[in-house]
């Protein structure tokens, strides 16, 4: 069964560049090593929501196996260094938008 992963949150505006470089060349990188393909990422331009919506899909066992590594301790605990009202929920895989 396939799952999404969907992380938002709001960039902190003095983080700007070294979450774009941290994301673009260690987070997406390292997650699909674990077999965990970005879907989407989403820019909330209007309105009272995150920020920035990121959508992952794996393989259950994909999944579980990236949220039990040290990889993913390390990446979620840097990621909350660039970053304030993180969440990060594990759904089941549904075609389209989900929030």
């Amino acid at each position: 069964m396939r799952q999404k992963m969907l992380l938002s949150y709001n960039i902190l505006p003095r983080f700007q560049q070294e979450y774009m470089d941290f994301m673009v060349n260690t987070f997406v990188p390292t997650l699909q090593r674990y077999g965990v393909e970005n879907q989407g990422v989403w820019h909330t331009a209007y309105g009272n929501y995150p920020m920035r919506l990121i959508v992952f899909v794996a393989e259950e066992n994909d999944m579980r196996e990236v949220l039990a590594s040290e990889d993913w301790r390390q990446l979620e605990a840097r990621l909350k260094s660039y970053v304030t009202d993180y969440t990060c929920r594990i759904v089941p895989y549904q075609p389209g938008f989900q929030f």
